[in-house]
């Protein structure tokens, strides 16, 4: 009995503390007040709120509450109003017969976001892409974006950017042609006429100036043809700041076969006739009577017991010839 004597206090005592914490966590919702002349204040229940210029905005307890509008020089606004859970809008028409109290909108959902397909291709694998400036992936890329105008770029070492506009209502697709960077490739003068190939494709033809033509880098078999002179061949690699060089054209060797008809050959004489011959060229005595000589002119002599014959003969390149030193005899 004692014990029950001195719970009751503090029943009572938790009763109380219930019912003003009760009143303190009252719901609060949002209160709008709209004045139809700004600035105006917003009173409610005697208490100023604040300002309305002409929309104040705040959040109250719900329940029922005396709204006063009031603009210096104007009829006052004033009306009870009730503010539930969702909130209150009260349009207030100052020196009017009232104002319309409008329940707060209800906040209308953002439409659903939709994806479209973007498929980006290029002739160069694994060339980077990137979508309105950020790096999107490599190609082939297949991504999905909303719908919209976007700027695609495709970038590749030793490449040209790609770059296109492209307006997304659907499914896109961007078919990059990447171009190689062009660069300087120096060949300095060579003989006109010569044919210029790289891997065995023909680039050009020299004329009277320099030859320059413009390559991508990497790296390749040059190959300089001229006629009379031997192929130039050589491998090559130009870099991104180009390439110069000057190849060193070497003419075409003439060719030349000594040749003695058999009726001119003595029958009683045993043995090889050219052993009996000595062959000089330009003063140079020859092993052999066939061979080359460069391009130009040469004076050749034959010598055989007490007899000589010499002659000049000017040699084109590329070219063979047959020399009969006895071809005959001459009567006059």
């Amino acid at each position: 009995m004692q014990a029950m004597r001195l719970n009751r206090p503090f029943l009572t005592l938790c009763m109380i503390f219930s019912l003003v914490f009760g009143a303190f966590a009252q719901s609060r919702a949002m209160l709008t007040v709209i004045a139809s002349e700004g600035p105006a204040q917003v009173i409610l229940d005697g208490k100023l709120l604040g300002i309305g210029n002409p929309t104040f905005s705040g959040q109250v307890s719900t329940g029922n509450h005396e709204l006063v509008v009031r603009k210096s020089g104007l009829p006052e606004f004033r009306q009870r109003i009730t503010i539930g859970a969702g909130g209150l809008t009260v349009n207030a028409q100052l020196g009017g017969s009232g104002g319309a109290v409008l329940p707060a909108p209800t906040p209308t959902p953002p439409p659903a976001v939709v994806n479209y397909t973007l498929s980006v291709n290029a002739n160069v694998a694994g060339a980077d892409v990137f979508i309105n400036g950020i790096q999107a992936g490599k190609t082939p890329f297949t991504g999905q974006v909303s719908r919209g105008s976007y700027n695609v770029v495709v970038r590749a070492p030793g490449y040209n950017d790609y770059s296109q506009s492209v307006s997304v209502t659907g499914a896109a697709v961007v078919n990059a042609s990447l171009n190689p960077i062009a660069v300087p490739l120096n060949l300095g003068n060579l003989f006109p006429g010569a044919e210029v190939f790289l891997n065995g494709t023909k680039i050009g033809v020299a004329g009277g100036s320099p030859f320059v033509a413009q390559v991508a880098p990497g790296t390749y078999t040059l190959t300089v043809r001229a006629g009379g002179f031997m192929d130039f061949s050589i491998q090559i690699t130009v870099g991104t700041g180009g390439f110069s060089y000057t190849p060193a054209l070497q003419p075409m060797m003439a060719s030349y076969s000594f040749e003695i008809p058999a009726s001119m050959t003595n029958p009683a004489m045993k043995g090889n006739p050219w052993s009996q011959i000595q062959l000089y060229i330009d003063g140079a005595a020859q092993k052999d009577f066939k061979g080359q000589v460069q391009p130009g002119r040469h004076t050749l002599r034959m010598v055989s017991g007490a007899f000589l014959i010499e002659f000049v003969y000017d040699f084109e390149s590329g070219k063979s010839y047959t020399i009969e030193p006895f071809a005959g005899m001459m009567v006059k």
